[in-house]
């Protein structure tokens, strides 16, 4: 029996005698000494060899059978389909958004909603009381007149920003707000209106002192301004007191949404309008009811008594709610064409 051995380096194949198994011999060729395997390695090599072509083999067997038989397929149980919801705020479950007109309707019918309703009559109930008994109170009933009014401020530019915000109820009625800010920007935004009529009116008296002596503490009063001033300058104060009016919104939706330094920027007021213009006519409409509806309580001779007193308190109080909402939709619905955005 020969072993057969090959050079590591050169590859020269020699064969020798099974005697010369676990000695070295120098290879012809290269000179590198070759190590000559002991019997029992052969032995090793030749049984794994052996081992590994009998399991090829039977791999190859058990492939052939398996293309042959065929073999049965589990299956999972049917389980019930449900119905997919969608995730949260996706298309499926995001309510489709309403359009103008559709909030508009339900601006008006308002007072249908069960939570809208105890709303109002809370408001309706509180102010009316307020300002019936308070007047009365002296000292302190004029300092809690002026925490309602502030408070009362806080909450319509609280009506504005939740309808700007696409909120379909009115707010809750919070009254740890604040009530001294609030009411200085309502005073502050009713003035900036105002201010170019009266300030006419101002320049039209101080040229006519004689009407400043008849007119006394009610200088300023609409009375006295109808009865007093010429019929040109009359026409003119209204005019300007019209444009006054039909500019608030925009000056309310820059205080409640905006912020107030936005209010001087009369450019862009101006330029959102004409972007806007029938939204903010129609919006401008709510307003100028709102102003007539108040002039029209003032001029008028009615001894409306304490019970009439109190329902037109209510009528005025669902009236501006509605003004004010449709100030907040105008917003919510056209900001895209606003000249400026807040976010």
């Amino acid at each position: 029996m020969s072993i057969q051995v090959s050079c590591p380096v050169c590859a020269k194949n020699y064969k020798v005698k099974e005697e010369a198994a676990g000695k070295k011999l120098r290879c012809k060729e290269c000179g590198e000494t070759v190590a000559i395997p002991t019997l029992e390695s052969i032995q090793d090599e030749d049984y794994a060899e052996n081992d590994f072509s009998s399991l090829l083999d039977d791999a190859v067997e058990l492939e052939a059978k398996s293309k042959t038989i065929r073999r049965p397929v589990r299956r999972k149980p049917m389980v019930k389909a449900e119905k997919y919801d969608g995730d949260e705020d996706g298309p499926v479950t995001r309510k489709k958004e309403n359009n103008y007109v559709e909030d508009l309707q339900a601006t008006f019918l308002m007072l249908l909603d069960p939570s809208n309703l105890f709303i109002f009559m809370l408001l309706w109930l509180g102010m009316g009381l307020c300002f019936s008994l308070l007047p009365f109170a002296g000292t302190l009933g004029f300092i809690g007149l002026i925490i309602i009014r502030g408070w009362y401020s806080h909450y319509r530019f609280c009506v504005i920003y939740e309808a700007a915000a696409g909120e379909k109820h009115l707010p809750e009625l919070s009254p740890e707000e604040g009530f001294f800010i609030p009411m200085i920007k309502w005073i502050f935004t009713w003035f900036l209106v105002h201010f170019p009529a009266y300030a006419y009116v101002g320049v039209i008296f101080f040229l006519n002192p004689e009407i400043i002596a008849d007119a006394g503490l009610y200088l300023f009063g609409m009375e006295t301004i109808g009865d007093n001033l010429p019929a040109f300058h009359l026409s003119m104060f209204m005019f300007l007191y019209c444009m006054g009016v039909f500019f608030w919104p925009i000056l309310a939706l820059c205080v409640a949404v905006g912020g107030v330094e936005s209010v001087f920027r009369l450019d862009l007021m101006v330029l959102t309008i004409f972007k806007s213009m029938p939204a903010y006519f129609f919006t401008a409409t709510g307003m100028f009811f709102v102003a007539g509806l108040q002039l029209g309580l003032t001029f008028a001779n009615i001894e409306w008594g304490i019970m009439g007193l109190f329902l037109m308190r209510g009528v005025m109080i669902y009236v501006e709610l509605v003004a004010l909402r449709m100030i907040g939709l105008y917003y919510h619905h056209f900001k895209n064409q606003f000249a400026w955005s807040w976010g």
